[in-house]
């Protein structure tokens, strides 16, 4: 918004003169633009009307015009320049955009590397509270869904401190079972998979043990789970069977 300028012009009286009159004179001159162009455009008007009165040999229009429009067409520049100083910069008002940064998830030694055991470091921060999966290593081969059977090697350690609570690496041995027989956090954190994928699967409690927990005991209520898993077979559809937990 433009701002006005205000007037703030005082007229002084000078000391009296030889001849003992006083003079009264401006202390200051008006700092609005926009009254100096009225007042200049007024002027004009008074000329125009007075030169138009004059006799022809007195003086001639169009000189006397020019005289007294010029400082007039003079001040729009500087009236176009104080609008444009006086006017809001939106852009450096506009706020920055705001970046909203998804969890944190824990750091994976090995993370690539199938031949070794990943090993997942503790949580930080709170945990996610909704599912999350993040593909370390992307498989090129079958695609497993939520109700497949599948053959994986996989760890699993707790959120909150990083204690590994179950794996297959230390055995040697794979483990096979029907999706739709584990943790509900943990086959929809398969679906779509891969086969000669690694992908890291973060559970929180309401799609793992819940309030009550689970086995092993170090499990405890309402603990979040990060499972590391290498998808090696998919063989076909789902089953049910015995509940396995991972």
């Amino acid at each position: 918004m433009i701002r006005r300028s205000v007037r703030s012009c005082a007229r002084t009286r000078s000391a009296p003169s030889t001849t003992g009159s006083t003079s009264s004179s401006p202390a200051c001159e008006d700092s609005s633009p926009v009254t100096s162009a009225s007042r200049r455009a007024r002027a004009a008007q008074i000329a125009l009307r007075t030169v138009s009165a004059l006799p022809a040999r007195v003086g001639s229009r169009r000189y006397l015009l020019v005289g007294v429009l010029l400082p007039a067409v003079l001040v729009i520049p500087a009236l176009a320049g104080c609008a444009a100083s006086d006017a809001p910069d939106g852009t450096s008002a506009a706020p920055a955009p705001s970046v909203t940064a998804g969890p944190r998830l824990p750091a994976v030694q090995n993370a690539t590397d199938l031949t070794r055991k990943p090993l997942s470091a503790a949580g930080s921060g709170t945990p996610p509270s909704m599912l999350v999966t993040n593909d370390l290593v992307t498989g090129r081969g079958a695609s497993a869904s939520a109700t497949s059977t599948v053959v994986i090697q996989y760890s699993g350690v707790l959120w909150r401190n990083g204690k590994e609570f179950d794996t297959t690496w230390g055995s040697g041995q794979t483990a096979t079972f029907p999706l739709d027989s584990t943790i509900a956090g943990f086959g929809r954190g398969i679906d779509g998979m891969r086969v000669g994928g690694r992908r890291q699967i973060v559970i929180p409690p309401d799609l793992g043990y819940g309030p009550a927990g689970g086995q092993p005991p170090t499990i405890l209520a309402d603990d979040t789970l990060v499972f590391v898993v290498d998808l090696l077979a998919v063989q076909g559809g789902g089953g049910g069977g015995a509940t396995v937990q991972p």
